[in-house]
């Protein structure tokens, strides 16, 4: 019998970030186009399954914890990294170096967490590091003129972006790059072709096509680059800037009555960002409070930010984690599900809703189904994984559940009901309480002693 399988953990402990509205993420956002959050370098992990990248996580962490060394300390920080736990992916990167300052790939992944944390500066001494460590590593040559091309440093940045291109002549980054620089610095022509060899190599680069029409319109091509924005926006309906260049592209053909019609959409747009912005002002202002306690002064932000924009799925998940806490479990249930109607894709919402139907009991089935979709959307959602490990020891399905709770261990060693999950479920299924099971049951009443009242009579005497 697994106890206080409907204990629901992670409503009290999921809280998303405090929301920073950013009107210009950076001088290329405003210039050029290229977003703060987008990358030159494409991730070694990408097209990997969730289950691939769980299980390398399981396996780096079992080597290292058998051979801890520099380079088991990086493989473990690289596979934390690939399932988006950055935060603990630096702590095993920065281990690493300790033991072995030679490791480039270790200062360039640690560069590529503080560019995503905004601290670019930061970012190219890293980059530049790991560059200066392994002069032919591509990938820190065109990390490092990524940032200084952020900062501005436009010389800089093509000198590195050429590097890049001759170690790896069919990488289309350091095209895109050199055609950024260009754009920068007014030179058109060699922008445009830049942006022509990117394409070549990446053909459905959206970033690519983005520079590859400003290059165009530069030159007065209106022609071609009408017909390249009108890609863009037919790729991008709700951008306000694609439609807006597509406006300005048939205005200078003289096509006075499609330039009237996108500029009028363009403006449409805008006023839908404006309400968009002022919703999220609302939400913000609304974690504000409910961090600092004030409960019922959030719900009242969170719902005046859906007034305003009904769209705005994440505060749906907001309103109902503060309307949990204050004990309105039903209204609780009818927000989470309105944030995953509103963004399926959401693990969040999916977690949130899935661990609300296991805390009623009433739907475990379909408690499992929406706590799967959050494993499947974000692979390292350790808390997911525990819930839907409870939600399947709650149909009696050990053997799936087991290495769900493996798995949250895995990705999060101090998770605490995890492990006293983990140990139960072996207890149950041994019809004993084996050495690992009871190692699993004493390492989560070490993280989290309250756990003790939830552990079976019959187990306790044999953790004294």
């Amino acid at each position: 019998m697994i106890a206080s399988q409907n204990h629901l953990f992670e409503i009290a402990q999921v809280r998303p970030l405090l929301a920073v509205i950013v009107l210009c993420g950076s001088f290329l956002a405003q210039v050029a186009g290229f977003p703060a959050d987008e990358h030159l370098t494409v991730s070694p992990t990408a097209g990997k399954t969730q289950q691939q990248l769980v299980a390398e996580l399981i396996s780096a962490r079992q080597s290292n914890e058998k051979r801890p060394s520099a380079d088991n300390d990086l493989s473990l920080g690289g596979a934390l990294k690939a399932i988006g736990e950055a935060d603990a992916a630096a702590k095993f990167f920065d281990r690493a170096l300790t033991k072995n300052p030679k490791l480039s790939d270790a200062w360039l992944e640690r560069g590529f967490i503080e560019s995503d944390r905004g601290d670019w500066s930061k970012a190219a001494e890293l980059f530049r590091r790991a560059a200066s460590i392994a002069p032919v590593n591509a990938r820190a040559r065109l990390a490092l003129g990524e940032m200084l091309l952020r900062m501005g440093d436009f010389d800089g940045a093509a000198k590195e972006f050429k590097t890049a291109s001759e170690i790896n002549a069919r990488s289309c980054g350091p095209h895109q790059g050199l055609g950024l620089v260009y754009l920068q610095q007014g030179k058109a022509e060699e922008s445009e072709a830049e942006f022509r060899r990117a394409l070549a190599s990446c053909a459905l680069s959206n970033e690519a096509q983005k520079g590859l029409a400003r290059a165009l319109a530069y030159e007065h091509k209106w022609q071609e680059a009408a017909s390249l924005m009108q890609k863009i926006a037919t790729a991008n309906p709700n951008s306000s800037e694609a439609v807006s260049s597509l406006a300005t592209a048939l205005a200078n053909l003289g096509d006075k009555a499609g330039s009237e019609h996108e500029f009028a959409r363009a403006r449409q747009l805008s006023q839908k960002e404006l309400i968009a912005l002022r919703a999220q002002g609302d939400r913000n202002w609304g974690v504000s409070l409910r961090n600092d306690g004030k409960l019922q002064d959030a719900t009242v932000a969170f719902r005046r930010a859906l007034e305003e924009d009904p769209t705005l799925c994440d505060a749906h998940d907001d309103l109902g984690e503060v309307l949990w806490v204050r004990k309105d479990l039903a209204g609780a249930l009818s927000e989470f599900q309105a944030a995953v109607q509103c963004n399926p894709g959401s693990s969040t919402s999916q977690n949130n809703l899935g661990a609300a139907l296991l805390y009623y009991g009433h739907d475990v089935d379909g408690a499992i189904e929406h706590l799967r979709a959050a494993v499947d959307s974000k692979p390292g959602f350790a808390l997911a994984r525990l819930n839907l490990g409870k939600a399947l020891a709650a149909k009696q399905d050990f053997s799936a559940a087991e290495p769900e709770f493996r798995a949250a261990i895995a990705i999060d060693p101090d998770l605490a009901a995890a492990h006293l999950n983990l140990g139960l479920i072996l207890a149950t299924k041994e019809g004993n309480m084996s050495a690992e099971a009871q190692k699993e049951l004493q390492t989560g009443l070490r993280l989290d002693p309250r756990l003790r009242d939830s552990i079976p009579r019959q187990y306790v005497a044999h953790l004294q």
